[in-house]
């Protein structure tokens, strides 16, 4: 993306999506959090659980300065592409779940990714 064929509009949408994913991202990194998510990452069944959060911890980070700096933006892009449907499809299978309030919880939950996953796709189409 050339910054002066940039819009405030495209510029906007890029700085929300990056600060959505800065934001979860340094909020998961927290003790707690980590060991929480290591986990319940071990509870589905992935392997290597520690290095597999870690491993979508440099993946979201990579992608954001990729996407923040313009350099191999679209290579960021898609790294944030992968960590999304990644991490949605581990923590977010609702039809797993019988109580009604969590399984409305993670249903919504995977809609915002779907969400958040046709804004990358937006922001691509901008950055290649």
């Amino acid at each position: 993306m050339n910054f002066v064929d940039v819009t405030w509009l495209d510029f906007a949408g890029k700085l929300l999506i990056v600060g959505f994913f800065v934001i979860a991202g340094l909020c998961n990194l927290t003790r707690d959090r980590i060991k929480d998510h290591i986990d319940r990452l071990g509870g589905f069944g992935v392997p290597l659980p520690a290095a597999a959060f870690w491993f979508g911890m440099v993946l979201q980070f990579t992608g954001c300065a990729l996407v923040l700096a313009g350099w191999h933006a679209d290579i960021g892009v898609w790294f944030l592409i992968v960590f999304t449907v990644v991490a949605n499809a581990i923590f977010h299978r609702f039809w797993t779940v019988s109580d009604p309030a969590r399984r409305n919880t993670l249903r919504l939950m995977l809609l915002n990714g779907t969400a958040i996953l046709g804004g990358l796709l937006l922001l691509y189409q901008n950055v290649r």
